[in-house]
This record gives C-alpha cells, structure tokens and sequence, in this order.
C-alpha cells in the first residue's frame, strides 16, 4: 500500500510538471524577495494615460456619495532594467487624443478623455513601440489594456485567471458583461501571451514583482518595484481607487468578488508595511498629480 502510493503520487508530480511544460505561457508562482537581498532596476518613469469624469462616487464607495461626480487619473508606468523596458498598463485607446466625446468603457457612468498619446511620450525619451520588452496588464478593464496592439512585439503579462475570466460565460451584472466583451475587444490575441499563475519575479532578480490582487477583477495584479534611491515602490493598479478606500477596505460595487478584494487590500497593507513601500494608486488623482512625469523619473 506505501510503495503503491508512493507510485501514485510520483505519477501526479509528472503529470503536473508534464501539464506546466505543455500549456504555453504557464507560470509557477515565484516567492516574494527578501527586502534586504532584492535587485533594483534603474528608471521609474510615470506616463499620462487620461483623465476621466464619473457621474456617481458612489459605484466606488457604496452607501456614500450617490450622484456626485469624481474625477479620476489614468497612468501608466515605464521601467528600465539594464537593456530591457517593462511598461505597466497601456492607459485609454489613442484613437481619443483631443476627442471633445471622449471615450468610454460604462457610457452612462464614466468619459475618459486623452492629452497625451502613449507613444509621443515614449519618443520624448527616445523609445518606439518596437522597444518594449513587455507590457504587464494590471487587469482588464479597457482605461488598462487600450493600447496593447500598439506592442505586437512585447511579451504581454497577464494573469490566467484574468483571462479566462474575460473569456467566460457573462454573469449577472451587465456592466461587468459590458466590460468583459470591451475587453477581449481590446486585447485581441497578442503574438506573446504569457498566462502567469500567482506572483511573478519579472527579472529574476527581486527589482520587479508582479503581485497577484484578485477581487476588482478575478485577475488582478499589482507590482512591486525596488529602486536604488526611491526603494519599495508598489503600483496598486485597481487593488484601491484611492488612499480612503484602501486604508477603509471600500470595495466598488463592479467589483467581482467582495471578500477577494479585502483580502488582497490587506495583503498590499501587508507588503507595504514588511518593504516600507510607498504605494501610487492608479486612479487617486489628488496624489498623481503631485508624481513626477516623464521624462522626470524615480530611480
């Protein structure tokens, strides 16, 4: 009976490792770095990916401001490691660069409007499209992955889980169908399509993390970045759509799954806390406006 299951799980372990080797993009979930022994990676360049004007505060804090309008930052973030670039999120599509309508993933809710497209702040410092190493999608709503078929060439980042989610059956809230089909709209079917499955260490060396924060979508991810002189830095994409709702635990009302949301709102405290980490929340516009802007960085 010992020798039996000994046989039995040896199998299950190949069968595992056969399963990891065949799926293409499979990602085994790398372990968080030591903050004392983490590489660092050389720029941290902010990008302005739009702006937008919601006209109910309340879909992102429940119970509290109904009707009253909000208006949101959009950004994307650039690395540099060593001769590589990894660009975070690709903001909202450039087709509305000074487009009066705007654009819009919710019509009736949210209006995203463009001042800068992606790819003339790119060439303030000298890069084109065809430079980027990999785009890393923090989730899938469209104000995130509008631009991604602008880098056929980057390998794209993306949590399995975010994406068979958007590949799903659609459930009961129509906005989030209405956001999912937006989403495989824009996404389209990148040449490099790396699936991670948890935590992912970019580079291999601790300087960039990809830290898995499901709950606003089943995907979610955040990153946590180590610089020289700046240290921890943790880009929250939608883990928090500001300091108030992070530090309170708010969990919007699209998001997919409320318990997910806290938990991994706790997490990103958690990691702040363990790699004294400052923490830039993607849509807090009272804070990203204060943040550096290409071509200034943090190193």
């Amino acid at each position: 009976m010992v020798r039996q299951a000994k046989i039995t799980a040896t199998l299950a372990i190949a069968a595992g490792l056969i399963l990891m080797m065949c799926v293409p993009g499979a990602s085994a979930a790398s372990p968080l770095p030591d903050p004392s022994r983490a590489g660092v990676t050389e720029r941290l360049y902010r990008l302005d990916c739009g702006h937008s004007l919601a006209n109910d505060e309340s879909v992102w804090t429940p119970g509290k401001n109904v009707g009253r309008s909000i208006e949101f930052s959009s950004t994307c973030w650039l690395i540099k490691h060593g001769g590589e670039w990894l660009l975070w999120d690709t903001g909202v599509p450039e087709a509305t660069l000074n487009d009066p309508r705007g654009w819009s993933t919710l019509p009736k809710l949210i209006v995203y409007h463009l001042d800068k497209s992606l790819t003339s702040q790119l060439a303030e410092i000298g890069l084109k499209p065809g430079d980027i190493t990999y785009v890393a999608v923090s989730h899938t709503h469209g104000d995130h992955i509008g631009n991604v078929d602008l880098f056929p060439e980057a390998t794209v980042l993306i949590q399995r889980a975010e994406y068979n989610w958007i590949h799903s059956n659609n459930g009961p809230n129509d906005n989030v169908n209405q956001l999912m089909a937006l989403a495989r709209k824009l996404l389209g079917t990148p040449k490099k399509l790396k699936l991670l499955d948890g935590n992912t260490d970019v580079f291999g060396d601790g300087s960039v993390v990809l830290i898995s924060t499901p709950g606003h979508t089943p995907g979610s991810q955040s990153l946590l970045v180590h610089l020289k002189n700046s240290g921890f830095i943790i880009l929250s994409g939608d883990v928090a759509h500001s300091a108030e709702n992070l530090q309170n635990d708010v969990v919007p009302a699209l998001n997919t799954d409320r318990a997910a949301s806290i938990a991994s709102m706790e997490e990103i405290k958690r990691l702040i806390a363990t790699y004294k980490a400052t923490i830039f929340i993607n849509h807090d516009k009272k804070q990203t406006d204060t943040l550096k802007l290409l071509p200034a960085f943090y190193d």
